[in-house]
């Protein structure tokens, strides 16, 4: 229990805590990877809060007709504590105030900060409101049910065997060569492969009993992305969670079984390009290290909200002379191993594509730059021949190009205004622990 002056008298029941407008009480966050329970809140703004029984406890007991002394009292039954007023007054004012899960008798004027963990996707916009997401995901709920399932991945897995071991990729891929058109199509089924891969994150998150958000586009370090909030399914299980980072993977191979339905009825050799674009696209979701499917997934088997939060205080555990960190040592032993492990294969995968991104940053920036006068000139030039496809295939090939090189300069931007606000508020902080802000859980 923390340390806190009594007070006693009036001033100690001066301000009733209440729950600001919106605030939503999860319960207990299932298949935790903490050594202590921990439990969740969401505020209206959406920001998921993960706290400890005895947080939550106050939060819950909170409700804006209790005084300090009834919420101790109802406290003390809950958790078994001997928790006092002055207690409550201390956590309510130094941990939960600040967090923006309890108010006062007055609305505060400060706005509670939101998560900004590291890596994650920025510059997001709504392309799809949630009101619509809800019918669409409504479509699709029957493709999660378990024999559908089962008949979509074996299908899917047999497709993919026959398409690279028996039938190959190579004529496709000349396909496109000798028919530009045909590379328009391939880009448009690989767009909305992945608007599709994104409804399924949705609906899983929708079949399992948690209501998803938006889906939009954003920028992740250099390269433009869709997105689909689906933080409500922190409210799931473990097993809910997995279904739902999952599901976008488990669309795309939803997707894979129809392309092929389709080229058996048509011999299109283009949507065997595409097919095999939907295999190395799941491929690269599988890759743990960034915010995709498989970071997600990782991170809800050892049930840590967010791995990347943890790497420091589990490398700064690992030194003799900081045996006992604090944050480490709050996750369960197997947790704190995979999350060691995790942070050995991290570090060196992350520090690499940092160096040969910035090793490469001025050839991609100057390519851009190329692209800008190269494209330009064959489109306009294939525009004034009427050749269209092959005008569209150039300006394709210009924003594939110059949409990188954008992205960088806004991912430096934005990295250097952070590194300073961070080296600010190093300078200010006075060494209190930071708040369990839980991030958003985004399929991408």
């Amino acid at each position: 229990m923390p340390q806190a002056r009594a007070r006693t008298g009036p001033a100690l029941t001066a301000s009733v805590p209440r729950p600001p407008a919106g605030l939503e009480l999860l319960g207990e966050f299932r298949g935790s990877g903490f050594r202590e329970p921990q439990y969740l809140v969401r505020r209206a703004d959406g920001q998921v809060i993960q706290l400890s029984r005895l947080l939550y406890a106050v939060v819950q007991s909170a409700d804006g007709g209790r005084d300090l002394e009834a919420i101790a009292a109802a406290v003390r039954r809950d958790t078994g504590r001997g928790v006092r007023a002055e207690h409550v007054r201390f956590l309510v004012e130094q941990r939960l105030r600040p967090l923006g899960v309890l108010a006062g008798s007055e609305e505060s004027t400060s706005k509670p900060q939101r998560a900004d963990p590291a890596l994650a996707l920025k510059f997001r916009f709504p392309l799809v409101p949630s009101r619509a997401v809800q019918w669409v995901t409504t479509q699709f709920r029957a493709l999660f049910l378990p024999r559908v399932v089962a008949l979509e991945v074996v299908f899917a897995l047999a497709f993919a065997v026959w398409l690279f071991f028996v039938h190959g990729i190579g004529d496709p891929l000349l396909a496109l060569v000798y028919h530009p058109s045909f590379i328009l199509i391939t880009a448009g089924l690989a767009v909305l492969s992945a608007l599709f891969h994104e409804i399924g994150h949705a609906t899983a998150c929708r079949y399992g009993g948690a209501k998803p958000g938006v889906v939009g586009a954003g920028v992740y370090f250099i390269w433009p992305v869709f997105y689909t909030r689906v933080t409500d399914a922190y409210r799931l299980d473990r097993r809910g969670r997995l279904r739902t980072d999952l599901g976008g993977i488990y669309f795309n191979l939803v997707f894979l079984v129809v392309l092929g339905e389709v080229y058996f009825l048509t011999g299109f050799e283009p949507l065997l390009a595409a097919s095999a674009i939907q295999v190395l696209q799941i491929l690269f979701q599988l890759l743990p290290f960034l915010r995709f499917d498989g970071y997600y997934i990782l991170s809800d088997l050892t049930g840590v909200p967010d791995l990347l939060s943890r790497i420091r205080p589990t490398a700064r555990g690992l030194a003799p002379s900081r045996r006992g960190e604090r944050r480490a040592d709050e996750l369960k032993p197997w947790v704190r191993v995979v999350t060691t492990i995790y942070l050995a294969a991290l570090v060196p995968t992350l520090a690499l594509f940092i160096a040969l991104l910035a090793i490469r940053a001025p050839d991609l920036v100057a390519a851009a730059g190329e692209s800008l006068r190269v494209y330009g000139d064959r489109a306009s030039a294939a525009f004034s021949d009427g050749e269209v496809a092959s005008a569209l295939v150039a300006l394709l090939q210009l924003v594939l190009l110059v949409l990188p090189a954008v992205g960088l300069a806004l991912s430096t931007a934005r990295t250097s205004g952070l590194l300073g606000a961070a080296i600010w508020r190093r300078l200010k902080t006075s060494g209190r622990r930071p708040a369990a802000r839980v991030p958003e859980k985004l399929g991408a």
